[in-house]
């Protein structure tokens, strides 16, 4: 197995999006019946919305558009209040973190 420089271990758009993909999966489910109606609302249409702006641009590999960010923001800080209301909500806040960070790094690698 060859040895990988530390460039190669850091994530690329296609990565990023696919980790964006997992947490648009995460939010579904949270969303499902039997889900509160006031989580089940912020997720459908505040939450998703933003990641899927940021899907938007991280598919047509624009990974320095500001839309990326401000979408993953947006839904981080939705994912941040679900979070403090009920701590059955921080995985997924936990996981549109990792996404923040992951789009961060590669968008300094473009």
């Amino acid at each position: 197995m060859p040895i990988k420089e530390p460039e190669d271990l850091w994530p690329t758009g296609p990565e990023v999006l696919a980790t964006l993909e997992e947490a648009v999966r995460m939010a579904e489910e949270i969303a499902a019946p039997p889900a509160e109606r006031w989580v089940a609302k912020t997720i459908s249409d505040k939450l998703i919305p933003s990641l899927y702006n940021a899907r938007t641009y991280l598919e047509v590999g624009q990974l320095q558009s500001p839309e990326i960010r401000l979408g993953i923001l947006n839904a981080r800080l939705e994912a941040g209040e679900l979070a403090n209301a009920d701590s059955r909500y921080a995985p997924l806040y936990s996981k549109i973190r990792v996404l923040a960070e992951e789009a961060e790094i590669a968008t300094k690698m473009a």
